[in-house]
C-alpha cells in the first residue's frame, strides 16, 4: 500500500506539472520551470546562495517604509548578488501581499496578465497567490486580464523573469502571498491601465503591499557602452522620474527589457506614499564575483528601492542664485536672436555654475506688446538646463505652429519669460491639481497638450476650465480628461522674467 500511494502521488503530480500540454483551465499551481537553469533545483542550494546574496553582516540602508523594489532577473550567478542588495532590506518588514511585475520574453499578447492560478511553485515550496487582490486588479480594464498568458509552461520556452524572484521572496517574505503579473505589451496605455488598476484595487482592499519590478538593463554592449547607456536610467530612478524614463525607453535611447514594469512600480509606489528612491547597486554580467562574462558583450543589472522617508519630498527644482538666473535669461535671448539672424552661439559651460549643468526641461515664452508671440519647450530632457533653455528659445522663435517665425524687426520688441520645469508627476484625480502651483500635461492615445502653471491664473480659469481648454488644445473633446484612457501629469516650475 505504501508503494501504491507513492505511485498514485507521482501520477497526480505528473498530470498536474507535465510539460505535455495539461489543461491550463484546471491547473492551479504553476510548477518551477527554470529551476536548474536560472537558479538551483535543490532547495538547500537555493537557500545557501540567496543567504549569501543577502549579505547578512552588512548594515541595512533604508530606514523608511519600503513600497517598491527594482531587481534584475538573469541567472543567479550573474545577477543574484545585485538582487540580494534590494531583497535584504525587507528583513523584519511585514506586507499583506507582494505584487511582482515582469515583462514577457516568451509570448506576445496584448496588455497585462494577472496569474489566474492559486500558487507559483519553486523547489522551496508553494508561494500562494492573493486571489482576492489578483481578481480585483483584473476587473478594472479589459487589457489587464486574469489569465495564464505569460505564465504558461506548455508553449515552448517558459517565462523566467517572474519565477526567479519567487525564491527570494520565499526567504525574505516567507508566507506572504503574491500577485504575479506579466506585461505582454509595454506601451503607454498598458502601463497607465496597470497603474490605475493596481492603485484602485490596493486601496479598495486596504492592502499593505510591496511592489517588485523585474528587469535587466542594456543588452550586449561592451562594458563602457553599457555603463553610458544605463547610468542615466539609474539616475532617473533615483529622482523618481518615471515620465522621463518611459519617454527615453520609448525613443530607444535607454534600454530595459522590463522598462514598463519599472515605471509601473515607480508610479504605483508614489501613489501609495513613496517620496524617495535609492539605488543600491549597478553592475553588469562582466563584474559578477560569481561567474563573469566577457566585458565586450555584457548585460546591465540594477537594484533599487522606492520608499517613504518621512522627511518630505524630493528636490524638484534647481536652486539658482540671481547670477544663474541672469545667465539663463541672457542665453534665452541669445538663442532667439541667433535663430532669427541665423548665427551661432558660443557656449562655455565651464564658466557657469554646476547648477546650470543639471538636467531640467525648460520653456521659453515670447510676448510682443503683451500678446503671446511664441511658447515652446520640452516635457523632459537629457540635456543641461542651459542647453534646454537655448533649445526652447530656438523653438519658440521658429517652430511654434501657432505663429509665423519671429522676424528680425521684432527682436527689440520681444518680452521674455523662461519657465524651468520639475519632473512630471502622475495624478489619478483631477482634484489634485492646484491652480497657480501646478502645470498640467495631458496625454491620450496619440494626442497631448501642456499648460504651464502661470497660464490658468493669467486666463482666470478654474480647474475645470483649465482641463477643458487643455483638451481643446490637444484637439480632443472638452471632457476627454474624464476618460479612463486619459493620463494626467502635474509639474511645478521656476519662472524667470
Amino acid at each position: 500500500m505504501k508503494y501504491l500511494g507513492m505511485i498514485i502521488l507521482m501520477v497526480a503530480l505528473s498530470n498536474t506539472f507535465c510539460q505535455d500540454s495539461p489543461d491550463l483551465s484546471k491547473v492551479t499551481h504553476r510548477p518551477p520551470t527554470v529551476a536548474g537553469a536560472f537558479y538551483p533545483a535543490n532547495a538547500d542550494t537555493i537557500k545557501k546562495w540567496i543567504n549569501e546574496y543577502l549579505s547578512p553582516d552588512e548594515p541595512l540602508e533604508i530606514k523608511g517604509d519600503i513600497i517598491g523594489l527594482v531587481v534584475p532577473h538573469a541567472g543567479y550567478v550573474y545577477s543574484g548578488w545585485v538582487a540580494g542588495k534590494a531583497y535584504r532590506e525587507l528583513k523584519d518588514r511585514k506586507y499583506d501581499a507582494v505584487i511582482v511585475i515582469s515583462p514577457s520574453h516568451t509570448k506576445a499578447f496584448r496588455g497585462a496578465s494577472v496569474f489566474k492560478g492559486d500558487a507559483y511553485v519553486t523547489p522551496l515550496g508553494i508561494a500562494k497567490v492573493d486571489l482576492e487582490l489578483s481578481k480585483e486588479i483584473a476587473i478594472v480594464f479589459p487589457d489587464v486580464k486574469f489569465s495564464m498568458d505569460g505564465h504558461s509552461w506548455t508553449e515552448g520556452r517558459s517565462e523566467h523573469a517572474l519565477e526567479v524572484q519567487i525564491p527570494f521572496l520565499q526567504i525574505v517574505q516567507s508566507g506572504t502571498p503574491i500577485v504575479p503579473i506579466v506585461m505582454g505589451t509595454q506601451d503607454f496605455e498598458t502601463t497607465d491601465e496597470l497603474v490605475k488598476a493596481i492603485v484602485k484595487s490596493v486601496k479598495k482592499l486596504n492592502r499593505k503591499v510591496l511592489l517588485v519590478a523585474s528587469s535587466d538593463l542594456s543588452h550586449f554592449h561592451n562594458q563602457k557602452q553599457a555603463e553610458k547607456i544605463d547610468s542615466p536610467l539609474v539616475e532617473a530612478f533615483s529622482k523618481l522620474d518615471y515620465f522621463k524614463m518611459a519617454m527615453n525607453l520609448y525613443q530607444d535611447k535607454w534600454e530595459a527589457c522590463g522598462g514598463a514594469p519599472i515605471t509601473v512600480v515607480m508610479s504605483v509606489a508614489e501613489q501609495l506614499g513613496a517620496n524617495s528612491a535609492h539605488s543600491f547597486l549597478y553592475a553588469t554580467s562582466a563584474t559578477s564575483p560569481y561567474t563573469a562574462t566577457d566585458s565586450s558583450r555584457v548585460v546591465g543589472y540594477f537594484s533599487g528601492a522606492l520608499y517613504n522617508d518621512n522627511s518630505g519630498q524630493l528636490k524638484i527644482l534647481p536652486e539658482l542664485n540671481e547670477k544663474d538666473k541672469k545667465v539663463i535669461m541672457d542665453y534665452a535671448k541669445k538663442s532667439v536672436r541667433s535663430t532669427v539672424l541665423n548665427t551661432s552661439i558660443d557656449i562655455d559651460e565651464k564658466q557657469f555654475s554646476d547648477r546650470l549643468n543639471d538636467e531640467y526641461a525648460a520653456f521659453v515664452t515670447l510676448k510682443e506688446e503683451g500678446m503671446l508671440r511664441g511658447c515652446m519647450g520640452q516635457t523632459f530632457t537629457t540635456s543641461s538646463l542651459l542647453n534646454s533653455v537655448i533649445e526652447a528659445g530656438r523653438l519658440a522663435a521658429s517652430r511654434d505652429p501657432r505663429f509665423s517665425p519671429v522676424s528680425e524687426k521684432e527682436l527689440d520688441k520681444l518680452e521674455y519669460e523662461v519657465t524651468i520645469l520639475s519632473r512630471m508627476k502622475k495624478i489619478l484625480n483631477p482634484e489634485e491639481i492646484e491652480i497657480g502651483r501646478d502645470g498640467v500635461y495631458l496625454r491620450m492615445e496619440n494626442s497631448g497638450a501642456l499648460f504651464l502653471p502661470q497660464v490658468a491664473p493669467e486666463q482666470k480659469w478654474n480647474r475645470t476650465e483649465l482641463l477643458e481648454n487643455l483638451c481643446r488644445k490637444a484637439r480632443l473633446p472638452m471632457d476627454a480628461y474624464k476618460s479612463t484612457k486619459a493620463e494626467l501629469y502635474v509639474f511645478q516650475a521656476m519662472i524667470i522674467d
